[in-house]
């Protein structure tokens, strides 16, 4: 559907307008970077490093922590740029005047801004989880309490900055919406295209719920780490492929 979403966009814009703009050229990268996580779910099922049960430390550590590594940076990065494209396409309808001097010129750039930064921090985050041992994250699970975050931490937070920041991201445009002199029942259904995102809302709250479980569960004897993180990833990949595939529905 992402796929199909992004093609149907260009084909509609190059109809529509004589040139794409930046809204259009982040679905692509956001597209190829989903493709890639899809790509590592895939394969990490076909080696049963996910969605099987964990079978001994080697599994663990060539297969658990790899994919994990991998996975959860990629979705940093995806998951910014699409809601970026949103973002800049909401300045693209709602800013008439683009100079500094524009309120809401200025209102949407601080927003993307925060979201841009949001995103930059969350990567390196999850890319350097060990700094400096970063090898630690790979070879020696017994030090990761002294020597790396907690990760479930870390993913618990990500997941409540993500919900707000899906949940601004739909907010946003209703004020905008609503000035606009249509009758209610116009302004109405425009809303409705614009908060087809809370789609992609709704599984970043199942994902923000699943993380309070796992922070009350934890790591033990008797929970199976592979297979939650199999939940994590999954619901990761559901939020940021339904996520770009929203955010490509009101241009066409």
């Amino acid at each position: 559907l992402a796929i199909l979403a992004v093609v149907l966009r260009f084909y509609t814009c190059s109809r529509l307008r004589k040139s794409f703009a930046i809204d259009d050229w982040l679905t692509v990268p956001s597209l190829i970077l989903i493709l890639g996580l899809a790509s590592i779910m895939f394969y990490g099922v076909s080696t049963t490093a996910l969605a099987f049960p964990l079978a001994d430390d080697s599994d663990f550590l060539n297969g658990w922590a790899v994919l994990e590594y991998s996975f959860l940076p990629i979705f940093a990065v995806a998951n910014g740029l699409v809601k970026l494209s949103v973002l800049f396409l909401y300045r693209r309808i709602f800013v008439v005047d683009p100079s500094l001097r524009n309120g809401r010129n200025i209102f949407f750039l601080v927003i993307i801004t925060l979201v841009g930064m949001w995103a930059i921090a969350y990567t390196f985050a999850f890319m350097l989880p060990c700094m400096p041992n970063i090898q630690v994250y790979f070879v020696n699970p017994d030090n990761w309490i002294y020597e790396c975050i907690d990760t479930l931490t870390l993913g618990y937070s990500y997941a409540i900055s993500d919900f707000i920041s899906d949940a601004l991201v739909i907010l946003i445009p209703v004020p905008f919406i609503w000035q606009l002199r249509l009758s209610t029942a116009r302004k109405l259904s425009v809303l409705a295209v614009f908060c087809l995102g809370i789609l992609a809302s709704a599984a970043s709250l199942i994902r923000l719920i699943w993380m309070v479980w796992s922070m009350h569960m934890g790591f033990s004897d008797s929970t199976d780490e592979e297979l939650m993180l199999t939940e994590e990833l999954y619901w990761c990949l559901v939020e940021s492929t339904v996520g770009l595939t929203a955010s490509c529905l009101p241009t066409l």
